[in-house]
């Protein structure tokens, strides 16, 4: 599986606590891996993962930076990978804040069209959006489960992805937290548009 750096440098490789695995982020500390994991797994955030918990492995497929990012290179790389488990991470520009968001099934990727009837809802009970305060938050964290199955994502040519119709929505390098919908829970919603400065998607294996 190949990796796109986009500023030509070779990411970091961070060592995770036990039974989870190893995640190559620019963006998060690994402390921040633990609270993501129990998320998927539904449960507490901060309880500490032992032998018994399952495993997972993190296989990064796109990471975009400053102006290269945008909706069609998000589609042209990771197309392809089939209805798998992902999580995309971005970083958003003038401040220290991190949103991300976890698909049980993809972003469901199709070829580009400008047609605007080409809108396609995709259904999941286990999608969620989170936001951290800075890379090492692990305080005020919050996160935003789907609540409205039927509209968990949504695929549009003119989105790179899209969760709830808005709940957390990329269109080249804008980032909409809005929840205009309610599809999600109202925990991240705000009207500011951000700039993406960084973004990582990984394809999420339980091992």
């Amino acid at each position: 599986m190949v990796c796109r750096v986009v500023d030509g440098t070779l990411p970091r490789t961070i060592t995770l606590p036990p039974r989870i695995g190893k995640l190559i982020s620019k963006i998060i500390k690994p402390k921040l891996v633990n609270i993501i994991v129990n998320w998927i797994d539904k449960k507490d955030a901060k309880i500490f993962r032992n032998a018994k918990d399952s495993q997972y492995k993190f296989s990064l497929i796109y990471r975009g930076i400053g102006d290269q990012i945008n909706d069609r290179t998000i589609k042209d790389e990771c197309t392809g990978h089939g209805q798998v488990a992902s999580l995309v991470l971005i970083k958003v520009q003038g401040s220290q804040k991190i949103f991300g968001g976890y698909s049980p099934i993809g972003f469901k990727f199709r070829p580009i069209s400008f047609n605007d009837k080409n809108l396609y809802d995709h259904c999941t009970t286990d999608s969620f959006i989170f936001s951290f305060e800075n890379d090492e938050d692990t305080r005020n964290m919050k996160i935003s489960r789907v609540v409205n199955y039927r509209h968990a994502i949504l695929e549009h040519y003119s989105t790179g992805f899209n969760f709830g119709h808005g709940s957390l929505c990329m269109r080249d390098r804008d980032l909409h937290v809005n929840n205009n919908y309610g599809n999600y829970e109202n925990n991240l919603n705000t009207k500011i548009v951000y700039t993406i400065e960084l973004i990582e998607i990984y394809i999420v294996v339980k091992l």
